[in-house]
Parts: C-alpha cells; structure tokens; sequence
C-alpha cells in the first residue's frame, strides 16, 4: 500500500513537467501555397508562394508570393461574378521530416473586398504537426478588381491551449495531513452506522433474497409435507 502511494504521488508531481516539455517543443515549416483559379470541379493548381515558418513556437514567418498577372485577375473575378470559391492548397514540410497537404477555400469576392488580403491559420497538435490549414478573408464582398495585384498574407500558428496545472503541492500535503492524523488516532468517523457498514450489509441481503427467490416453498412446505406422508 505504501508503494501505491508513493508512485501515485510521483505521478502527480511529474504531470506538470511532462505536459509543459510537450507544449514547450519547437520547430520550424515549410509552407508551399498553390491556388486554383478555375470553377471546375477539379481544382487546376498552379503556384503562389512560399512560407517559412522559423519558429512554431514565436510564428514568426517570411512569405515570398508572386503577383497576379492580367489573366489571374481576370479568372479571379470570373470566379467572384459567378459567386465561386477561390481554392488554396497548403503543402506543409516540417523539422520532423513530415509532409502533409491541406486544402481550404474562401469567396473570391471577398479577395476583392480586401485587395487581396488574407489570413492563414495553421493549427498545430501537442506534438507540433499541423493537422488544419484555414484561410479567412473578411471581405466584404466585392467584384471590382481591386486596385493591386500583390497579395498581403498573415500567418498565424495556433497549438492547443495547456490546461491548468494541478496544485500537486497541497494536495500532496493533504494527503500527508490526513494519514498523520489516521495513525495518531485523531480522526473522527461522524458517519451513522449504515454508511459505514452498506458495503458488507448489501451484499448480506441481496444473498438472503435471492436465497429465498429459489427456494420460495422452503419455510412453510417443511410441515405440510409431513401431514401427507401420514
């Protein structure tokens, strides 16, 4: 009993530790974007940049991304007059060797409406790898051509938010308060009879029902089958 309850302590005392090396872990990405300016249903990708990432930890991030030519503009606003998506493609390379694609989309009209303007998201497990890629442009929307043709890109990385700590400190104290007072005999069980005692009462009368479930004639059929053997 004694080694269940060290260890169980020193469990608790290294959670905290073991959970803060986790979200602590940093790396970097690389983030190569393609988008589809067409409104078929099989998305025709072409390039459009590149995003590195130095530290997932920080987000700090350069971006290299190419203008849009005439022709871009003019498939870009088809899509917006038609009230289609503007279809990105994230394919993501991190420290750890991993490669994974994503795939999001926004109203192109919205594009429009912020020259250009949009925000990456990259969601990150407790591990550091990306498992989510969104892109946001808050519009509003419009199908002017806006008046430039370099997009203007934020990233952000999002990880999962560490819960609260356990106070492992006072509750370890608590603990050793009360098994002090337990061997010093300065504990007070206030408890009534039956609260201390259901756990061997119960099972007493459930084995006295069941007893007399299977044997529902043996109290009373004792005399009544002597009177017919005479």
């Amino acid at each position: 009993m004694n080694f269940v309850y060290k260890g169980f302590i020193l469990l608790f005392s290294l959670f905290p530790f073991i959970i803060g090396s986790e979200l602590d872990y940093d790396g970097w990405l690389q983030i190569r974007l393609y988008h589809a300016l067409n409104d078929n249903p099989v998305a025709h990708f072409t390039e459009r940049g590149n995003i590195t990432v130095s530290s997932i930890r920080n987000g700090v991030s350069s971006i290299a991304q190419a203008g849009l030519d005439p022709s871009q503009l003019t498939a870009m606003k088809t899509l917006a007059n038609n009230g289609n998506k503007y279809r990105l493609k994230a394919v993501i390379r991190t420290s750890s060797g991993s490669e994974t694609t994503f795939l999001t989309s926004v109203p192109a009209c919205h594009l429009f409406g912020t020259e250009l303007e949009d925000i990456l998201t990259v969601w990150l497990d407790i591990a550091g790898e990306p498992i989510s890629v969104s892109q946001v442009s808050p519009g509003p929307c419009m199908l002017n051509l806006p008046t430039t043709k370099m997009w203007t890109t934020s990233v952000q990385i999002r990880s999962p938010d560490a819960g609260p700590a356990p106070d492992t400190a006072s509750y370890i104290t608590k603990i050793e308060n009360e098994k002090a007072a337990r061997e010093r005999g300065e504990t007070k069980d206030n408890r009534s009879f039956l609260a201390k005692y259901w756990m061997y009462i119960v099972p007493a009368l459930i084995f006295v029902v069941l007893t007399s479930a299977a044997n529902p004639d043996a109290a009373a059929g004792g005399g009544g089958g002597g009177g017919q053997r005479q």
